[in-house]
C-alpha cells in the first residue's frame, strides 16, 4: 500500500489555487522543485500521454495553456512512461509515495474556472428497481467459447452469463478506440455530439470546447447526464473500480456526477512488472510466474469492487436503495500482462503447446484497400517486443509506401506468442467476473440484479495484418455484447444490429427506469420477446478519423513518439473522417475531407477513398473470412456504394 505524504498543503499553495489576481496563466516553469519518488492521483488528471522521461512530461503540461484545460502539474511515472497532466483549478489529490515524478509548472497566477453545473435534483427509483452489475473490458473483441462460438476459449464463467442472458451477435462500437468509444457509450450520444475523437477532448466539454478554439460544439456537455450518473440521480448508490471512463476524460472519473460520494472511485496499477518463466526480455505479452494475484491491477481492482459490492448489498437491505456497480477491467488491453497460474490451473498451458495456436489466413491487407483505411500503429507504437525480440510494426501490401518503419507481417512463432496470450488474459478476466457473479450470488442478490458485459471495442490479432484497433473493421468495431435480465434463466440470441451507445437505455429500461430522451441509441429490451426483429432500420454506424494526408507516410505526431492515430491531434487538424455504415450484408467506409470549420465530414463533395465488403453469408463466427476485398470499384456494386452513401450522408448530416 502506497504511504501518503504530507505535502498536500504545500502543494496547493504552490500552485496558486486559491489565486485569483489574474485571468491569464502564468508563463510555465518546468518544473518548480519536482518532487522525486512522488505520485499524484492519476483519476484527477485531465490526460494522460507517453513521455520518454519527466523532462518531456513537463514540455507536455507547458504546451496546455488554453481553458478550461490549463496545465498546473503533472506526474511522470517511470515504470511505463505515463505522463499524467493535472488541471489547474483541481486539487492533486493525496500525493502518496511511489515510482514517480510530481512537478509544478505553472505555480501562480491560476485563472478562477467558471462555476460548476449544479446537480440534477434527485428521483425516486421505481418500486422494484432492479440492481446493475456493468463490466466494461478494454480492447474485448467477441472472443467467448460459448456465446460466439470461439471454441479455441477458456471462458467457463463467460459462458454461464451466455447461457442464461441475452447475446448480441452483432454489436458494434461507435469508434474503435477507448476514449471516444466510452465518451459516447457512457454519456448515451454519439461521437458527432460528443466531439471527443481523441484522447484530449471529452463529453464533459462547454459549448467553446476543451481548447477553447472549437467554435462548432452545440450542446453544453457539463448538463447531461451519464449512464452512472442517471441511476445516481435516481438514488442509487453508483460505486466502481478500474477503467471505466478513459483516464481524465473526462477528468476524476467523472467524480460525483456519476458516482456516489460513500466509497472512492479507485484505479490500481500493477505491483509489479513482468516475470516470466517462457521467455527472457521484453515483450508485450506476459504469461507472469508470479503466484501473487494482487501484483495484477484488475486483480485488486476486484478487491475494491467486492468491497463496494458487500457495502451497496448492506445499504439496500437497510435503506432498500438498489445499487450500480461499475467493474472496468484492463486486460485485455496491451501488455498481454496476466498471472500464467490462477484458479488452480495454469491457463497458459491449459492453450497448449505454442506451436498448436491458429494463425490467422488472411494476414494481408485487403486486396483495394485504399491505404488511409490500415493503422500504421499498435497502441501508439511502431515496434513490437515479443517473448524478448522487437518486431517493426506489420504494413499493407507494400508498406515503404506508405509507412516507412512498418514491416512485413510477424513471423509465425511471435504471431502465435501473442494470439496465445490475449486469449490468456481474456480467460483472466472471465476468472475475475466469475469472482463478481460468485459474490452477487452469495449475497443474494442473482434474482434482483441486471448483469452486462461489454467490450470498449474490438481488437485485430494479425487478421489483415493489423494487431490493435483504430480502424473502421469489422474486427476493430464489432464487440461482445451480453446482458442478463434480473432473474433471467433461458438464453436469448439476437443477430439484429445494434450499437454500444444502445446500452443506456437498455440498462435503464431492464433496471425499471426510462432512459431520458435526449439520449441517442434505442432501449433493446423489445428483443428479449422478439429476438428476430430489427432495429433502427438494421443499420450500425462507426466513425474513425485520420490526421495523415492521403497518401503520405505516416510520421510520429508533433512532439509525441507515437504514429498518426490522431489521439493527440485537435480535432480541428485531421484530415478525414471515415464514416463506415454497417448493413445486414455489407460494410461501406466512406472517407470524407475534414470540414474543421464544423468538425464534422464534407459530404458535399465526393469522399476520398471509398470501402465496400461483403458479408453475404457471414454468421460471424469465422473472424477471418470476410472483409478481405475491397469490391467498391466493381461496377455492379455502384448501386449498393450509393445506397450506402447515402445511408451515411442522412445519418451524419442529421446528427452533426
Amino acid at each position: 500500500m502506497t504511504k501518503p505524504v504530507g505535502v498536500d498543503t504545500l502543494v496547493l499553495l504552490v500552485l496558486g489555487l486559491a489565486s485569483t489576481q489574474s485571468q491569464k496563466p502564468a508563463d510555465p516553469q518546468c518544473p518548480i522543485k519536482p518532487l522525486q519518488n512522488t505520485c499524484a492521483g492519476e483519476s484527477l488528471a485531465f490526460k494522460k500521454a507517453t513521455a520518454s522521461n519527466e523532462i518531456a512530461c513537463c514540455a507536455l503540461c507547458s504546451n496546455y495553456s488554453a481553458q478550461p484545460d490549463i496545465c498546473a502539474a503533472f506526474t511522470f511515472r517511470a515504470d511505463g512512461n505515463h505522463c499524467y497532466l493535472h488541471p489547474a483549478f483541481k486539487a492533486l489529490g493525496r500525493l502518496s509515495s511511489g515510482s514517480c515524478t510530481t512537478g509544478i509548472v505553472r505555480p501562480n497566477d491560476i485563472p478562477t474556472p467558471s462555476p460548476p453545473v449544479p446537480n440534477p435534483p434527485v428521483k425516486p427509483y421505481p418500486k422494484n428497481a432492479k440492481n446493475v452489475l456493468f463490466f466494461i473490458s478494454d480492447d474485448l473483441r467477441p472472443e467467448f467459447f460459448n456465446g460466439y462460438a470461439q471454441k479455441h476459449m477458456i471462458t467457463p464463467n463467460f459462458d454461464k452469463l451466455t447461457n442464461t442472458g441475452m447475446v448480441f451477435n452483432r454489436a458494434y462500437c461507435q469508434q474503435a478506440i477507448c476514449g471516444p468509444t466510452r465518451n459516447s457509450f457512457l454519456s448515451g450520444r454519439r461521437p458527432a455530439r460528443t466531439q471527443a475523437w481523441n484522447f484530449i477532448d471529452h463529453f464533459r466539454e462547454p459549448i467553446n470546447g476543451s481548447t477553447g478554439k472549437d467554435y462548432a460544439r452545440k450542446e453544453d456537455g457539463r448538463t447531461w447526464i451519464s449512464l452512472p450518473g442517471y441511476f445516481k440521480f435516481h438514488n442509487y448508490t453508483t460505486l466502481g473500480a478500474g477503467k471505466t471512463y478513459h483516464p481524465g476524460l473526462p477528468p476524476q472519473d467523472d467524480g460525483d456526477r456519476s458516482w456516489s460520494q460513500d466509497l472512492p472511485y479507485v484505479d490500481k496499477n500493477d505491483a509489479k512488472g513482468c516475470t516470466s518463466d517462457y521467455f527472457s526480455g521484453s515483450s508485450e505479452a506476459c504469461p507472469d510466474n508470479s503466484k501473487n494475484l494482487s501484483d495484477f491491477r484488475d486483480y485488486r481492482n476486484l478487491q475494491v469492487m467486492l468491497e463496494d459490492l458487500r457495502y451497496a448489498s448492506q445499504v439496500r437491505k437497510t435503506t432498500g436503495n438498489p445499487f450500480f456497480l461499475n467493474y472496468g477491467l484492463h486486460r485485455p488491453h496491451l501488455p498481454f500482462h496476466f498471472p500464467a497460474t490462477f484458479g488452480g490451473e495454469n491457463i497458459w498451458e491449459k492453450y497448449g503447446d505454442t506451436d498448436s495456436i491458429a494463425l490467422p489466413t488472411h494476414p494481408e491487407a485487403p486486396v483495394g484497400m485504399p491505404g488511409i483505411a490500415f493503422t500504421y500503429e499498435m497502441d501508439g507504437k511502431i515496434d513490437i517486443a515479443v517473448a524478448g525480440t522487437s518486431y517493426a510494426i506489420p504494413g499493407p501490401d507494400n508498406p515503404k509506401d506508405l509507412c516507412p518503419f512498418c514491416g512485413p507481417k510477424l513471423p509465425d512463432n511471435a504471431t502465435r506468442f501473442m494470439r496465445k496470450a490475449y486469449y490468456s488474459s481474456v480467460s483472466w478476466i472471465d476468472y475475475l467476473v466469475g469472482e463478481m457473479m460468485s459474490e452477487l450470488d452469495t449475497l443474494g442478490h442473482t434474482e434482483d440484479t441486471v448483469i452486462a458485459v461489454v467490450g470498449d471495442h474490438g481488437w485485430q490479432l494479425g487478421e489483415h495484418n493489423i494487431w490493435g484497433k483504430h480502424t473502421n473493421f469489422e474486427l476493430g468495431a464489432r464487440v461482445p455484447l451480453v446482458f442478463r435480465a434480473a432473474g433471467q434463466t433461458t438464453p436469448v440470441r439476437s443477430n439484429a444490429l445494434v450499437e454500444s451507445v444502445d446500452i443506456y437505455p437498455t440498462l435503464a429500461q431492464l433496471a425499471g427506469l426510462e432512459a431520458p430522451e435526449d439520449v441517442d441509441g434505442n432501449d433493446l429490451s423489445p428483443l428479449w420477446e422478439d429476438p428476430n426483429a430489427t432495429v433502427d432500420n438494421d443499420v450500425a454506424f462507426s466513425e474513425y478519423p485520420r490526421c495523415a494526408p492521403l497518401n503520405a507516410a505516416w510520421t510520429p505526431e508533433p512532439g509525441h513518439n507515437t504514429p498518426q492515430s490522431c489521439v493527440n491531434t485537435p480535432r480541428s487538424n485531421f484530415s478525414f473522417m471515415g464514416y463506415s455504415v454497417r448493413t445486414e450484408s455489407w460494410r461501406a467506409t466512406f472517407w470524407m475531407h475534414w470540414d474543421a470549420s464544423v468538425l464534422a465530414g464534407d459530404f458535399t463533395v465526393p469522399p476520398a477513398a471509398t470501402e465496400l465488403y461483403s458479408h453475404i453469408g457471414d454468421t460471424e463466427a469465422d473472424y477471418n473470412a470476410f472483409e478481405n476485398e475491397n469490391v467498391a470499384a466493381d461496377p455492379n456494386n455502384a448501386h449498393i456504394v450509393q445506397q450506402h452513401f447515402e445511408i451515411a450522408r442522412k445519418h451524419w448530416e442529421k446528427t452533426e
